[in-house]
């Protein structure tokens, strides 16, 4: 395999940060770490942080009979849940089908998902095989699909910090009205300090940088619940479009730092919030969230946030 773009390999050291004492980070340290990054973007606003794996695990819809046994419809559903799919989503290579039944395995050994099905069933396991499949195979907005990007043109878990100097609730909910970005009612005081955050996917295609999130949300059984409506619904009631526009300031300023004649309209290609029990090719367009935010809005947030361009 060729190396990492020079930028990517710089995002990917950041992804990876050095152990203590020099010693390898444990498995256990990474999972804590892992479990804790949903909450890691602000501690003092709830619309900024990810809900998917807050989820209960309550009782849906009963399936509709057609669903077969290896659909992730019928995947547990909570807070395990969400962690055993984006386990495996982090650790799966897109471009090899070969190896998708160890790395769901693995997943399913580190993330118990919970539910009736055990993984010695095997059920779990090709729910997650053909997940992955689905995804992976679908036709994106921008016009690729994720079984074409290999290792060396992705980083997962890209950990990053932005400054946040007197931000207000205030003038952050002006600015997203004044753009017609729908979030909850923001409740903060004033902060002081810094925005931590993962960012689960960052992907280069053709020159251009993308942000990529998973979610696991139950929407529904049907296609018509992964709509752009369903989809639009749950970006905004959970406060996922706050937190793609933090990420995407984030991206902004590292690549503004390290690619030469960075220019925002060329190179950041924007956000996809993918919602996978939704996303599959017979399904064209359910699941999928995209917007390249203007560049106007992505300034004027890093403004509001305050500090140095460089500072990330």
């Amino acid at each position: 395999l060729s190396p990492l773009p020079p930028y990517l390999e710089e995002l990917s050291r950041a992804a990876r940060p050095p152990a203590e004492g020099g010693a390898a980070r444990s498995t256990g340290e990474r999972q804590t770490r892992a479990r804790r990054r949903r909450d890691a973007l602000s501690g003092h606003e709830a619309a900024a942080v990810d809900r998917d794996t807050r989820l209960i695990a309550e009782p849906g819809p009963t399936p509709v009979a057609q669903i077969p046994d290896d659909d992730i419809l019928l995947f547990p559903r909570g807070a395990k849940a969400g962690e055993c799919i984006h386990a495996m989503f982090e650790n799966a290579d897109f471009t090899d089908a070969l190896l998708w039944e160890t790395v769901c395995a693995k997943a399913l050994a580190q993330h118990p998902p919970g539910g009736a099905a055990s993984a010695e069933s095997g059920t779990p396991i090709r729910q997650l095989q053909m997940l992955l499949r689905d995804v992976t195979e679908t036709v994106l907005p921008p016009g690729f699909a994720l079984q074409t990007v290999p290792l060396t043109r992705r980083v997962v878990e890209w950990e990053f910090s932005l400054p946040a100097h007197h931000l207000d609730a205030a003038s952050l909910g002006a600015l997203l009205d004044h753009y017609q970005v729908s979030v909850p009612m923001l409740h903060f005081t004033t902060l002081s300090g810094y925005l931590r955050g993962f960012v689960d996917l960052i992907i280069e295609h053709a020159g251009q940088y993308y942000v990529i999130d998973w979610k696991s949300n139950y929407l529904g059984d049907t296609a018509a619940d992964y709509a752009p409506a369903g989809v639009a619904q749950a970006m905004a009631t959970n406060g996922y479009h706050l937190q793609h526009l933090l990420y995407t300031v984030a991206l902004h300023r590292f690549l503004h730092r390290r690619v030469p004649d960075y220019d925002y309209d060329r190179h950041l290609g924007g956000t996809l919030y993918l919602f996978v029990r939704g996303v599959r090719p017979l399904w064209p367009g359910a699941g999928v969230y995209f917007w390249r935010a203007p560049r106007s809005l992505i300034e004027a947030l890093s403004s509001l946030l305050g500090g140095e361009m460089d500072a990330v």
